[in-house]
């Protein structure tokens, strides 16, 4: 007949104990977080600030799931029979993980020379100009409307091109008016003073008129003997 054997009930370690260790580990770790970020702030921009921030956040949260429990429940035999030593392999584990992260981050941070680009970065966004106050566009889920608007921006700017052209053949026009306007004021002119001069003609032909014949004709012999004297 088979015996029922009774395995000895496994007693798990408080919750205070387990707490107290966690929070501990995590201590240690945001302390030494603490420690690299104010060394490696120097002359950094802040987004690069911020990026470490969040790799920061992102080691903590990674370190802060290697709990005491979850190895006490892989490792029984070691939680019921020596769990102080179990601890401190779990502490060491935890601080080990965290250096060796870090290196491997700041490793990265000099091998892509992300300093330089994210302070590069923050130069430009710094040198840009404001931010217009006209909302960005957003498609209203109506293809036709939202084609439109787009059409509309083409047509707004060949609207504004031939008004340039417009304003270009105004222009000349005015010019072309003016040219025309003085050259028309200096035939009128001209036009008078051959009108004067024809005035002046017809005068002295009626002046001649009036003179008797028998005078003009002792003028003219008079004229004739003083060229011959």
């Amino acid at each position: 007949m088979a015996t029922n054997v009774t395995e000895p009930k496994q007693t798990e370690p408080t919750a205070s104990l387990e707490n107290k260790d966690v929070s501990s580990t995590n201590t240690t770790v945001s302390s030494e977080i603490l420690e690299t970020t104010e060394d490696s702030h120097v002359d950094e921009g802040p987004h690069m600030v911020h990026l470490r921030q969040a790799l920061h956040k992102t080691i903590k949260k990674c370190i802060g799931a290697a709990r005491y429990t979850r190895f006490a429940k892989s490792y029984k035999f070691a939680h019921q029979k020596k769990p102080q030593a179990l601890k401190s392999i779990v502490k060491q584990f935890s601080e080990n993980l965290q250096s060796e992260i870090e290196k491997e981050l700041e490793l990265m941070i000099t091998e892509e020379n992300l300093v330089p680009l994210f302070n590069e970065l923050d130069q430009q966004i710094k040198d840009a100009p404001p931010k217009s106050d006209t909302p960005a566009w957003r498609p209203s889920g109506n293809p036709e409307r939202d084609i439109t608007s787009h059409i509309m921006q083409a047509k707004l700017k060949e609207k504004e091109r031939l008004q340039f052209l417009l304003k270009q053949v105004e222009d000349e026009n005015v010019k072309l008016h003016e040219a025309l306007l003085t050259r028309k004021q200096h035939l009128l002119k001209t036009q008078q003073e051959i009108t004067d001069k024809l005035n002046m003609f017809e005068q002295a032909a009626e002046d001649c008129d009036k003179i008797p014949g028998t005078e003009i004709r002792h003028l003219l012999s008079n004229l004739g003997h003083t060229a011959s004297d």
